[in-house]
């Protein structure tokens, strides 16, 4: 291919090598519609295809996010009720979702199965261009909103999945400070608007401009189309241009994003957000300092930014961060720079303040920054801060999540905006030149024109009410009442008819010849050994060594699994404290805020867990071990086992003030997180109703913020009794008694590692310690523990095996039936709430869980139904089939060589073998519809066992207080 060639309809623009993504980019535009293709051709087979449109919204109605859910409800050549949720039982997809993001909605997939790749990108390109949605409007009641109304007599209600998910996102107070921060600061703008939805608005949306939306922004000729991959371009663009793109003409879209113009000066808005009645009104507000800043085209800009805002606010002892803590103006500092609009902006935000401290707050922030700005920056701190992204950018892990998956986002900072895709994807350059700006004072300037200097600010607050919830409400429910009245008799039967007739529908099933339109691979196609993960046990001066030899780009990835059975029961909170603050105080070498720039500057992050393990099978085991984790270059491990030892052995727990601040970050942190967390929240109590390993890591989830908010109530006290605990547990826990260690690296290194690790390791204390006896209490509570949540998190769990069951392979084919079956049926289509999960554990633990629930006896009626579903489960031998790949795509997720190191060890530890896995495997693949029936047993036994929890509104919990064991706020405030 050469430049201006033109391949089955579309010319080629240019093509450049990209060598931070070991690939070639090359650009298209399509001649006929406009449309553009980016291509990222590289050796991955993990192949990733995606189409976007720009999707600036005009409203707060979320049409944006309701169109992105509703063309997945059924199209032209596909035209079944759910296509997404048939796609995700039958494919083999290393992802597969959709994202509306404030001004554009992307449809991305992957997979590493070339025929699978195939499939999931044609329903796809079917699903945007020809959805159902245009012609039946009972998808917009579904996926957005409408009324509710079963009976004649009964009050009038809203439902609808986005209505219940943008309720349940907004309950949470940043996420609701970030909306308004927004709208402060796009006040002429689409980023002005609510993208999600905001659920006061979404009912406004009529079915007009729901498809006028559709209508205007889905077309080729508003499109950006992404492939990346081992794969055959000239296949993939004559199957673009025959199938789809040359049955469209180029038509002018009015998709522009115009830019807010600057403001004159600094504006100001309150707003509030509701808590509950036993809930402080001081120092629970949330002030924030807010500036729009540059354009996201400039790439140095906006990387040197994001190494401004580590170093100033993110770093342990970051200077600004630092001046508001020492001001005493909140619990805990925070900062945003959204980075992926047009418009870019940052925030700084303090929690736990008053607004009558609004204005010192700002006042703290411009006399900080201007002395950072004129006083010079501490180089050293912003060449630990570059250092971080620069270790971020080239190692390239994101986890699970595709490597093409992430360009593609990422690229979109420029190529939504007519710039080239390919610039956000280089890197080295743009490094270069900001480690030449540490000579030149380019970071002092920025700080100067991007705050000190810039008009363009916004001081936004949010302040607690008890009331307005309720009024919040009772507003509602007027407003309801007030259209109710005003409705005829026939009006009223219209939307009863209306409701009964889409219930009908989401009840009534896929036809064969539906279901049959989905491709499907086969179980053929699915490869039938379990993955080996390379793992050599080793012996190091006494110490268990688990090796994993796999290539890590020079990065060597360390875990450190310290024994905790010596630590004493009452003395475990603290150990869950010790975690949360090891490293982020001083040493007897250096400050707190030195400490964070060593580990900053010479390793890619140092990090601790405490995880209570199960042997596999044994329910009743409790294995808890003290997990400190980290990764580093090759050359660097030298300065990381001198920083790991600094902080084990030399580290001052005595300063008061710095210990206040970090039990005061802790608890705010754990209060924010609560709404995004909860159906974590829930299920993680019913765990603790069931198991000593359970109730071992539930201290460290809602008694410990209990604990907390002791210790900020008689600190005095509690500071001193904490390092007498600390006395007591350092030594139990960095012990090398027992000690295991994990490494992942090349074997080419080991001999440097095992060195490194035979010295770091004599530091150690070897004293010997008996096991601690623990006496839980293992109950089921069965509590509705409440929040000011507009949407509830309802959960039911048990533990199989101590009911007399097994583990099998098959319950993760049960897993995959339940969540997009039953669940997705019952609970998000017919009962509106955004999802449900499903777990089965190997040591016995399962657990139900809706998310984002209007519902609560409802959706326990339907858990408890599960069994009846799973014992009349009768479907063809290609649904069948179906499931099992679905089923394998979860089994088969892709992994890191920093994952693969870390499964190993956790097999290791729980006593998993490849056999076992092999076992599971052969069972998933082997499984028929009767050995599916089969589990109706255990799926009954579990759901009589009548373990419950649910987090949510506090009036529905307290109205179905009938249900629980006990009733009360789920955080101590």
């Amino acid at each position: 291919m050469k430049i201006d060639d033109v391949i089955h309809g579309f010319r080629r623009i240019r093509s450049e090598e990209v060598k931070e993504a070991e690939g070639t980019a090359h650009t298209f535009v399509h001649e006929k519609t406009g449309a553009r293709l980016f291509f990222l051709e590289t050796a991955d087979d993990n192949k990733v295809f995606s189409i976007s449109f720009r999707t600036p919204p005009v409203d707060d109605t979320g049409v944006a996010h309701i169109v992105e859910h509703s063309v997945l409800c059924g199209s032209r050549k596909y035209p079944l009720k759910e296509p997404f949720v048939e796609l995700v039982k039958g494919s083999l997809n290393t992802f597969l979702n959709a994202m509306t993001f404030p001004d554009k909605t992307m449809y991305p997939v992957a997979s590493r199965n070339a025929r699978d790749f195939q499939n999931l990108m044609d329903v796809y390109l079917d699903a945007v261009f020809y959805p159902a949605m245009r012609t039946n409007p009972q998808v917009l009641m579904q996926e957005g909103w409408h009324y509710e109304l079963d009976d004649a007599d009964a009050p009038l209600r809203y439902s609808g999945v986005v209505y219940n998910e943008m309720k349940g996102a907004l309950s949470a107070p940043d996420d609701l400070l970030g909306s308004r921060i927004m709208a402060a600061l796009y006040p002429d703008t689409t980023y002005g608007y609510e993208s999600g939805g905001d659920p006061e608005a979404i009912p406004n949306l009529t079915q007009e401009m729901f498809l006028d939306f559709h209508a205007r922004y889905y077309h080729p000729s508003n499109s950006y189309i992404y492939l990346y991959g081992d794969l055959d371009i000239e296949e993939k663009l004559a199957y673009l241009d025959s199938a789809y793109l040359s049955h469209f003409d180029r038509i002018p879209v009015p998709s522009r994003i115009d830019r807010q113009q600057p403001f004159a000066g600094l504006i100001k808005k309150e707003h509030f957000y509701p808590i509950g009645a036993e809930e402080p009104l001081e120092e629970n507000s949330f002030l924030s300092l807010n500036w729009v800043i540059g354009d996201t085209s400039d790439m140095k800009h906006i990387m040197a930014l994001q190494i401004l805002d580590h170093a100033l606010l993110r770093m342990q002892g970051a200077p600004l961060r630092q001046a508001l803590i020492d001001a005493g103006l909140g619990r805990d500092v925070d900062s945003n720079f959204e980075s992926d609009i047009l418009q870019p902006f940052f925030s700084i935000v303090v929690s736990k303040s008053e607004t009558a401290r609004a204005d010192e707050f700002v006042q703290i922030v411009k006399n900080t920054l201007t002395q950072l700005a004129d006083g010079g920056l501490d180089h050293t701190l912003v060449q630990a801060s570059l250092n971080t992204l620069e270790f971020r950018l080239r190692e390239s892990d994101f986890g699970s999540s595709p490597k093409g998956l992430i360009y593609g986002i990422r690229m979109m900072k420029t190529w939504l905006y007519d710039g080239a895709p390919e610039d956000y994807l280089r890197y080295e350059d743009v490094l270069a030149a900001l480690k030449e700006g540490l000579k030149d004072g380019y970071f002092e300037q920025l700080i100067r024109t991007s705050f000190l200097e810039n008009p363009h600010e916004a001081l936004v607050t949010l302040a607690p009410s008890r009331t307005l919830g309720q009024e919040r409400e009772a507003g509602q429910a007027k407003i309801l009442a007030e259209k109710k009245a005003a409705m005829s008799a026939a009006e009223i039967a219209e939307i009863m008819h209306s409701c009964a007739q889409l219930k009908a529908a989401q009840e009534e099933p896929d036809t064969e010849a539906a279901l049959a339109s989905i491709p499907i691979l086969s179980r053929s196609d699915i490869r039938k050994d379990a993955e080996r993960l390379p793992l050599e046990v080793l012996d190091l001066a006494g110490t268990k060594l688990l090796y994993s030899d796999l290539e890590t780009n020079g990065i060597v990835y360390l875990n450190f699994y310290f024994p905790m059975a010596a630590v004493a029961q009452e003395d475990l909170p603290y150990a869950y404290l010790l975690a949360e603050i090891l490293g982020s105080v001083d040493t007897a070498q250096r400050s707190y805020a030195e400490l964070a720039m060593q580990k900053s500057l010479y390793t890619g992050g140092i990090g601790t867990d405490i995880v209570a393990y199960t042997r596999a099978g044994e329910p009743d085991s409790c294995l808890p071990r003290f997990k400190l984790r980290a990764k580093v270059l090759r050359e660097n491990l030298p300065r990381l086992f001198a920083l790991l030892s600094e902080m084990i052995t030399e580290s001052d727990f005595s300063g008061a003030k710095r210990i206040r601040e970090l039990v005061n970050e802790e608890k705010t942190g754990m209060e924010l997180s609560l709404q995004r967390a909860a159906n974590q929240v829930v299920a993680s109590r019913i765990a603790a109703y069931l198991t000593p390993s359970g109730r071992y890591a539930e201290v460290g989830g809602l008694p410990f913020h209990d604990f907390l908010a002791s210790f900020q109530d008689d600190f005095a006290a509690c500071h001193a009794r904490m390092q007498a605990a600390f006395s007591r547990i350092l030594p139990q826990i960095f012990n090398r008694n027992g000690l295991i260690v994990s490494v992942t690296a090349p074997a080419a290194g080991y001999d440097e590692i095992a060195a490194g690790l035979a010295d770091f390791q004599k530091k150690l204390s070897a004293e010997s310690f008996p096991a601690a006896p623990y006496t839980w209490e293992i109950a089921a509570r069965n509590e509705g523990l409440t929040t000011q949540s507009r949407v509830q998190y309802v959960a039911k769990g048990a533990n199989f095996i101590k009911l007399g069951h097994s583990y099998t392979g098959v319950l993760r084919v049960l897993e995959t039936l339940l969540r997009y079956d039953y669940f997705w049926t019952r609970i998000r289509v017919q009962g509106g709430a955004y999802g449900a999960m499903t777990q089965f554990n190997r040591n016995g633990f399962m657990v139900f869980a809706s998310y984002r629930d209007p519902n609560l006896a409802e959706t326990l009626q339907v858990l408890d139904e599960t069994a009846d579903y799973v014992r009349a489960f009768d479907v063809s031998d290609r649904e069948m089939d179906k499931f099992i790949i679905g089923t394998m795509s979860s089994v088969d997720t892709p992994m890191t060589p920093q994952m693969k190191g870390d499964i190993a060890a956790t097999f290791h530890l729980r006593g998993i073998t490849w056999e076992d896995r092999q076992r599971a495997r052969d069972e998933i693949l082997g499984a028929q519809q009767e050995d599916v029936r089969a589990l109706a047993p255990l799926v009954e036994d579990a759901m009589r066992a009548d373990v419950r929890c649910v987090l949510g509104s506090e009036e529905k919990i307290r109205a179905n207080a009938a249900l629980f064991g006990e009733v009360h706020p789920a955080l101590r405030m």
